[in-house]
């Protein structure tokens, strides 16, 4: 889709020829004309035309243009261009090449830089914000810094994050002579973790392909931008250029389904006797959360996650599965994806899908019909997908018959997930008192301790569950953030910056493992001391890594007979995470028992408060048979 859009705004294709390639993309004649409408006043300004074909005032006249004339450097034409596209922070890291840009910002207080020591990390502080606060996060850091910042680029592509990644580039007239900090090809390099990419050389268009690059990053499906700026077109003095408005900016992804295929999908859950609905990051992004739930709650469907970045269904919800959805229902004749990929293949005959019809609603219509074969596909935006499925079920079924097929199914789902939660929490408790604490005890502390509408930042791998599973995630309660679908460690310590600046007046807590913190993510402290982010950090430290340990040992090899696990042994050195944190003037205290943790969170509840970052060292049991503390 971004391809068909990309040829429209750049005036290669007709109207017309953006219907056909639409449709053959797989949108209705709806989802294709809402796209297109959508699409016309920034093509009108790309074009510099009003209605398209009529002449439009030049940018040297602010007279109905979209643009105003502008006068500087190439640096002060990108800082007066992300100013008129409202960015309020500028998440750099250090280099000579951001020179003139810096020299920009020196006029213009109302943007604040947030400087990282590390380029990985300049990218998860402005994923982090931009998943927070539903905008665009701008990233520029050394050219040669590029490859540092390849792991959260992955991270931000597989999550589809808003993001716009810039950096400078050889000067015009030494480019391609494999001179200094310079190779043949920087955009090849990044290709793969980016929605587009582009070397600005002409001083008079950066706020052109600027504006460009927040345009893609931010119409669904979303993903990181990349832009590289010559050195010498950056510090170019006297350049003219029209700054794009604010509104140039906004393109909403508001494609309505084919009511066709809406019409079949809900005929499908209507008359399904054993139906499950499945959600996913698109339900989140496109603030869907509440139809989704009016959805799943019109037929009383059970709900399950798919992997996300958020929770895209309250988790304290009778119809959430949490992990226990391999279990029920026994049978499925009916599946509804909405807003996530299909994860899997059906290939193997289908799990336990063999049988189901399958119905796949996204906006990324090159995720329908790739691993699973489906039988109704909603190429739409996922709000109005939900929206659109409860009225049309709503039309074919009476008030009686809706409430009949509804309470016999939600009866047998709360009950079902009532007994799962209760016995869980029992098994559980009965552990609370263990010495190091276990993931479930340090879970609950951290927990109660924590304001009602706190943000979760977290970067668990297999013991996640354990954990998550006592943070109620849903409007009103709890919001998580994490762990990224690229599961790239080294996000979830700068990710919670970015989500603390975007959310000032919300409690923030980061919750890592200390193989995760081990991945180069120390020095994001340095940057969360400098600007006084208030978070908790908070890392289970079972000195190992759990994750790699399961992996390998299920595949029944040597190391899982011997119960010798060759890689994922952390100890001997046994690190010393708070005097890492107080080597950044960051408080901290590691504690292994129950009542530890309990006065640990009061003191880094308080220590936010009076808004200053507060890390906790938490000792956490390995829980694994063949966990023990040996390496070859």
């Amino acid at each position: 889709m971004r391809d068909i859009v990309k040829d429209y705004l750049d005036g290669l294709i007709p109207r017309r020829a953006f219907m056909k390639r639409m449709s053959q993309a797989g949108f209705g004649v709806a989802a294709a004309a809402s796209a297109l409408k959508s699409l016309e006043p920034l093509a009108r300004a790309q074009s510099g035309q009003g209605a398209r074909g009529q002449a439009q005032t030049s940018v040297n006249s602010p007279a109905g243009s979209l643009t105003t004339p502008f006068e500087g450097t190439g640096g002060e034409l990108l800082a007066e261009q992300l100013r008129a596209a409202g960015v309020k922070f500028l998440f750099l890291g250090n280099g000579s090449g951001l020179g003139s840009l810096c020299d920009a910002l020196l006029d213009r207080p109302d943007m604040q830089i947030i400087l990282a020591i590390h380029e990985d990390h300049c990218v998860s502080i402005a994923d982090g914000y931009s998943k927070a606060s539903g905008k665009p996060g701008f990233v520029m850091f050394s050219r040669v810094g590029t490859p540092h910042a390849t792991a959260n680029m992955y991270n931000a592509m597989k999550d589809r994050s808003s993001l716009i990644i810039t950096s400078d580039h050889a000067e015009s007239d030494r480019e391609g002579r494999d001179g200094l900090e310079d190779i043949d090809d920087w955009l090849e390099t990044v290709e793969q973790f980016t929605k587009f990419r582009w070397v600005v050389r002409e001083p008079e268009r950066i706020p052109e392909w600027t504006m460009k690059a927040f345009k893609l990053a931010t119409t669904m499906p979303g993903g990181p931008t990349y832009l590289r700026f010559p050195r010498d077109i950056l510090y170019k003095k006297k350049v003219r250029a029209g700054i794009y408005s604010s509104g140039t900016f906004n393109i909403p992804m508001s494609l309505r389904p084919s009511p066709r295929e809406v019409e079949q999908a809900a005929r499908i859950l209507l008359e399904a006797k054993s139906p499950l609905l499945n959600v996913g990051y698109e339900v989140t992004a496109s603030g869907a959360v509440a139809s989704v739930v009016q959805l799943a709650e019109l037929l009383a469907i059970p709900v399950t996650q798919s992997t996300s970045w958020g929770a895209d269904f309250p988790t304290t919800h009778p119809l959430f599965l949490r992990s226990s959805a391999w279990r029920y229902p026994e049978t499925i004749d009916a599946y509804l994806n909405i807003g996530g990929t299909m994860e899997g293949s059906a290939s193997d005959g289908g799990g336990r899908l063999r049988g189901a019809k399958i119905i796949h609603a996204c906006v990324d219509a090159g995720h329908l019909g790739t691993a699973y074969p489906v039988h109704v596909a909603l190429a739409a935006n996922i709000k109005e997908t939900a929206t659109a499925l409860v009225d049309a079920i709503k039309s074919m079924a009476t008030s009686q018959r809706l409430t009949q097929i509804r309470e016999s199914r939600l009866a047998a789902a709360e009950d079902f997930t009532k007994r799962m939660r209760e016995s869980a929490e029992s098994i559980a408790r009965r552990q609370f008192d263990r010495v190091p604490l276990t993931w479930e005890c340090l879970s609950f502390e951290i927990n109660a301790a924590l304001d009602r509408d706190a943000y979760v930042v977290e970067e668990f791998g297999t013991e996640g569950p354990k954990s998550l599973q006592w943070f109620p995630f849903a409007e009103g309660e709890k919001t998580k953030i994490g762990r990224t679908t690229g599961y790239s460690l080294g996000w979830g310590v700068g990710a919670s910056i970015g989500v603390k600046l975007a959310r000032p007046d919300n409690q923030v807590v980061c919750l890592q493992g200390d193989g995760g913190f081990l991945f180069g993510q120390s020095e994001a402290l340095w940057t969360m001391s400098r600007y006084d982010v208030p978070i908790i950090v908070v890392i289970f430290n079972n000195r190992c890594y759990n994750e790699t340990r399961a992996r390998m040992y299920a595949q029944g090899g040597r190391q899982s007979e011997l119960k010798k696990d060759m890689l994922s042994y952390l100890g001997d050195p046994n690190v010393d995470f708070v005097s890492i944190a107080g080597a950044y003037n960051i408080k901290g205290e590691q504690v292994q028992s129950r009542e530890q943790i309990k006065a640990a969170m009061q003191r880094a509840v308080k220590a936010t408060r009076d808004g200053r970052p507060y890390l906790i060292d938490a000792l956490v049991e390995r829980g694994q048979s063949g966990a023990e503390a040996w390496y070859p």
